[in-house]
């Protein structure tokens, strides 16, 4: 008897990490949702993968309602779920207004998706052997970059630990991929100099920038069998940048 078809959700999986996470678990044999608020990219990686779209803002209940629905109706019982989406701001914040703004959507497009989809999604998650996974960032751990951002993605590991405690009772683990240094996303938009991007790949120890094909194993790992012992951590795919 073949084994079962695993089935998984992807977030923001229509350009960079989570279209290299959606064509490498495609690849694997894994039966896809891909989830994020551009129906376009949506279904380009849909073409080349057979994934599932689901377009909506994930960042409102309402919507995430929706997608939850359509979502189990084509799954059925999900095995994995990947939280993906997020984006970087730019822009003012010299008023006080231009803080609290920035700071809000901030959250919103990076936190609150993670916390929303997930728990819309807890209930259909297959029980033991459940995975979830979050989509951090190394910024939450060292200096620079943009802060809001980054504190963001501090807000996410923790969450990472607080409900790892709480799922893995059930059979569930709950972990989190920090990666590094990866130019080939939209939080550069293409405006990275080609001579910055090597001198950085300079300071990192493997001595190249990252790919999202990087961050896609080890959300692979982390979301196979073997990794039931793994949870309540967040895996730095960096290259070996801090050391």
């Amino acid at each position: 008897m073949s084994d079962p078809v695993r089935t998984a959700v992807v977030t923001g999986g229509g350009t960079g990490i989570g279209r290299g996470i959606v064509r490498l678990l495609a690849a694997d044999g894994w039966r896809l949702a891909v989830l994020g608020r551009r129906r376009t990219v949506l279904e380009e990686v849909a073409a080349e993968t057979g994934a599932v779209v689901v377009a909506a803002d994930l960042a409102e209940p309402g919507e995430v309602e929706r997608a939850t629905a359509e979502v189990v109706a084509a799954l059925g019982p999900i095995d994995a779920v990947v939280l993906n989406a997020g984006s970087a701001q730019r822009g003012p914040q010299e008023t006080l207004e231009q803080v609290a703004a920035h700071w809000m959507t901030t959250m919103a497009q990076n936190l609150l998706p993670t916390v929303l989809v997930e728990h819309a999604l807890r209930p259909h998650l297959r029980r033991p052997g459940g995975r979830v996974v979050a989509i951090s960032s190394a910024s939450a751990r060292v200096a620079g970059g943009e802060v809001a951002y980054a504190a963001s993605k501090a807000a996410m590991n923790r969450w990472v630990v607080g409900l790892a405690a709480v799922l893995g009772r059930e059979g569930i683990t709950v972990n989190g991929v920090a990666p590094g240094f990866v130019p080939d996303t939209e939080l550069y938009d293409g405006t990275l100099d080609p001579a910055w991007v090597e001198g950085a790949a300079h300071r990192i120890a493997v001595g190249r920038v990252g790919a999202p094909e990087d961050v896609a194993d080890a959300v692979r790992w982390l979301i196979s069998d073997g990794t039931g012992f793994v949870n309540g951590t967040v895996v730095e795919v960096d290259g070996g940048r801090r050391a």
